[in-house]
C-alpha cells in the first residue's frame, strides 16, 4: 500500500502572495470571480464553488501597529473523512495516497458532505450542481508531479511528501521558533480524527 501523503503548511513562511490560488484557478480551469472590498486584504470571504483554495487573513494590533497572520485554507483530506461516509451516491473516495477525491458523475449536489464537513468546506456550485472541493491535484501527484499549489509557494511555507515526514518535520520546526513564538504549534496531527493536510501554527 502507498504511503500516505500530503502537505505542510508552515504558516510562518507564508507572505499572502497568493500564488497559490491562482495556480489552483488555472490547474483546476476555475473562473475568476468579482470581489469587493470589505475592510480586510483578504481577496475573498471564503471558498465558493470556484475557489477550492483561499489565504485567509487574520488582522490584529501589535505595538500599536497592525499585523497579519496568514493561512491556507482548502480541504484538509482527512485520514476519516466524515464527507466520505454521509454521501449517499458514494461520490467521495480516498485514493491510495490519502487524497480525498470527488467523482464529479456520481456527485448530485445533495450537500450532505458540505454540512457533515468539521471544516466547512466542500461548496456548491450553482451552475454545474455538484459540490465543489480541493483534490489534492490527485491527478498530477498521481504522475509524479507536485500539487499545483505547491509547485507555486515561493517562499517554501507549502511542502508535499509522505505524512508520517511531514509531521516530523512540522515538530521540528516548531521545536525551532518556540523560542520567538511560545504558542507555536502543529495543526492536524490529531485535529478530527487526522489531516493530510498539516499546519505549523505561530500560535
Amino acid at each position: 500500500m502507498a504511503k500516505t501523503k500530503g502537505y505542510l503548511v508552515d504558516t510562518t513562511k507564508c507572505i499572502a502572495c497568493r500564488g497559490c490560488v491562482v495556480a489552483c484557478k488555472q490547474w483546476n480551469q476555475l473562473p475568476a470571480e468579482q470581489t469587493r472590498f470589505t475592510g480586510s486584504y483578504q481577496t475573498l470571504p471564503d471558498l465558493t464553488g470556484n475557489t477550492f483554495t483561499i489565504i485567509s487573513f487574520h488582522e490584529y494590533e501589535e505595538d500599536g501597529r497592525t499585523q497579519w497572520y496568514f493561512a491556507k485554507r482548502q480541504c484538509m483530506h482527512c485520514l476519516d473523512p466524515v464527507c466520505m461516509k454521509v454521501c449517499p451516491q458514494k461520490a467521495i473516495s480516498i485514493t491510495d495516497t490519502g487524497a480525498v477525491v470527488r467523482d464529479n458523475d456520481k456527485c448530485v449536489g445533495c450537500q450532505y458532505c458540505a454540512a457533515a464537513c468539521p471544516f466547512h468546506i466542500p461548496r456548491y456550485n450553482p451552475v454545474t450542481d455538484k459540490e465543489t472541493k480541493c483534490s489534492l491535484c490527485a491527478e498530477r501527484t498521481a504522475e509524479g508531479d507536485l500539487p499545483a499549489c505547491v509547485k507555486a509557494c515561493i517562499t517554501g511555507a507549502l511542502e508535499y511528501g509522505d505524512r508520517d515526514e511531514l509531521l516530523a518535520k512540522a515538530k521540528e520546526r516548531v521545536n525551532n521558533l518556540i523560542g520567538d513564538y511560545p504558542n507555536a504549534n502543529v495543526y492536524g496531527e490529531t485535529q478530527a480524527g487526522g489531516t493530510n493536510i498539516l499546519y505549523v501554527l505561530a500560535d
